[in-house]
C-alpha cells in the first residue's frame, strides 16, 4: 500500500470525523427507517443552497457532467448549435455540448487568472451561436458580468460551469449570479465535497428551471392523469436526482462553507506571500473577484520537475486541464482553430496544482513553500 502523503490534496476524513455524530444522526434516517426520507431531504438541500446562491431556484442531479448536458438542454441547445467555450477544462465541459449535439467552439482564456478572456469571445461568435459556457476554472471565477452584456447583445444564454467554484464571489454575488443557469459539482474533491458524485443547478428564470426539473427527473409530468394511477411523460430525461445519503451529507456540511473557503483564501495568501520571491508565476484576480481555491495553481516552465519532485517529497501536487481538451484524441481533427490558443497552450505546460484542503497546518504550508523553493532555487 502506497505511503499516505505528508500534505494531501485533501484531509476531508479528518472533517468528516470531527462531524462524525451530526453525519451518522443525518444518515441514520435514510438507512434505517421504514419511511423514505431522500426525497424530503434533496428539497431541503436545494432550499439551502438556493440561499447560499442567492438564487430563486436550485436543481440538485446526480453528477457535475450530467448536469451540465441537462443545463444546454434546458436552454434549448440541440443540433448544430453553437457553444463557445475554453479549452483548459474537463472534458465534461466540451463532452456537454456535443452529448446535446451541440459543437463547441473554444476562446482562449487569461493568463492572469486561467479564466475565459472575455475579449476574445465574440471573434469566436457565428449565426450558429447560441450559448457560451465560461468555467470558473481552479474556483476562479470567470468574468460573467462582463460577459452577461456580450451575450445579451447577441441574444445568447450563459451556462456557467462552477464546478470548482463553490464559495466563490464575483462583483459581490456568489458565483453564478450573472449566468442564466450555473452548475456546482459535489464531487469528493471540489470545495463543497461529498461521499460520491453529486450537483446543484441554479437558475434565477422560471422557465429554465420547469426545464431542469423535468429532465432531471425523467421527463416524468407531475399534472394528474386518467386513470389516477397511470404516468405521463412530457420529455425525454434523465433519472438523475441527487441520491439521499449524499444529500443528507451536504445539508451537515454546507453551513460550513464559508468557514472551510476563508480557510483556503488564507492559505492561497500565504502560498502567495512565501512564493512571491520564488521562480514561479503566482494567479492574479480582478479587485472584485473572490476565488475559493479548489487547488492553488502555480506556473514554472519546469512543470513536471517542480510536479515530481513535490510529490517525492510526500506533498500531493497534481496537473490539472493538461494537455488541453483539444489535444486528446477523441478530438483529433476536431476544433479548426486549436492554434490559435496561446495562452490556453501555455498555462497547460506550466501550471502545477497545490493542495489548499482547509486542515492544513501552518507548519505544512511553510514545508510546502520551503520545498519548492529549495527545488528551484537552491538547484
Amino acid at each position: 500500500m502506497p505511503r499516505p502523503f505528508r500534505v494531501p490534496r485533501s484531509r476531508a476524513s479528518q472533517t468528516h470525523q470531527a462531524m462524525r455524530d451530526e453525519i451518522i444522526a443525518a444518515l441514520e434516517p435514510i438507512l434505517f427507517d421504514a419511511y423514505q426520507h431522500s426525497y424530503p431531504l434533496r428539497s431541503q438541500l436545494e432550499a439551502a443552497f438556493a440561499a447560499h446562491a442567492q438564487a430563486r431556484y436550485a436543481v440538485a442531479a446526480h453528477s457535475g457532467t450530467v448536469a451540465l448536458v441537462i443545463a444546454l438542454r434546458a436552454i434549448g441547445i440541440g443540433p448544430g448549435d453553437e457553444v463557445i467555450t475554453v479549452g483548459n477544462s474537463d472534458i465534461s465541459t466540451t463532452g456537454a455540448i456535443s452529448l446535446c449535439g451541440g459543437r463547441p467552439v473554444l476562446c482562449d482564456v487569461l493568463e492572469s487568472d486561467y479564466t475565459m478572456d472575455i475579449a476574445a469571445v465574440e471573434a469566436q461568435i457565428s449565426e450558429r451561436a447560441r450559448a457560451i459556457l465560461p468555467v470558473d476554472l481552479h474556483g476562479h471565477p470567470a468574468n460573467v458580468k462582463a460577459l452577461r452584456a456580450l451575450a445579451d447583445r447577441y441574444q445568447l444564454k450563459i451556462v456557467e460551469d462552477a464546478a470548482l467554484a463553490s464559495g466563490a464571489m464575483d462583483h459581490g454575488l456568489p458565483a453564478g449570479a450573472f449566468a442564466d443557469v450555473a452548475m456546482f459539482s459535489f464531487a469528493p474533491f471540489k470545495p463543497l465535497g461529498s461521499a460520491g458524485n453529486g450537483a446543484m443547478l441554479v437558475t434565477n428564470d422560471e422557465a429554465i428551471h420547469e426545464r431542469l426539473r423535468l429532465l432531471v427527473g425523467y421527463g416524468y409530468s407531475p399534472e394528474p392523469v386518467t386513470p389516477a394511477a397511470w404516468q405521463n411523460y412530457v420529455a425525454e430525461g434523465f433519472n438523475v436526482p441527487l441520491d439521499g445519503l449524499q444529500a443528507a451529507l451536504l445539508l451537515v456540511k454546507l453551513p460550513r462553507l464559508k468557514e472551510w473557503t476563508d480557510r483556503r483564501r488564507a492559505i492561497a495568501a500565504v502560498l502567495e506571500a512565501g512564493l512571491s520571491d520564488a521562480p514561479v508565476i503566482t494567479p492574479r484576480f480582478r479587485p472584485e473577484s473572490a476565488p475559493t481555491f479548489r487547488s492553488y495553481a502555480i506556473r514554472s516552465d519546469r512543470q513536471l520537475e517542480l510536479h515530481d519532485g513535490l510529490r517525492a517529497a510526500g506533498i500531493e501536487t497534481v496537473i490539472h486541464y493538461a494537455p488541453p481538451i483539444y489535444r486528446y484524441d477523441v478530438y483529433a481533427g476536431a476544433f479548426p482553430n486549436r492554434d490559435q490558443l496561446p495562452v490556453t497552450e501555455l498555462l497547460a505546460s506550466q501550471v502545477v496544482n497545490l493542495p489548499v484542503t482547509p486542515e492544513l497546518t501552518d507548519d505544512e504550508l511553510v514545508y510546502m513553500i520551503d520545498t519548492i523553493h529549495n527545488l528551484l532555487v537552491s538547484q
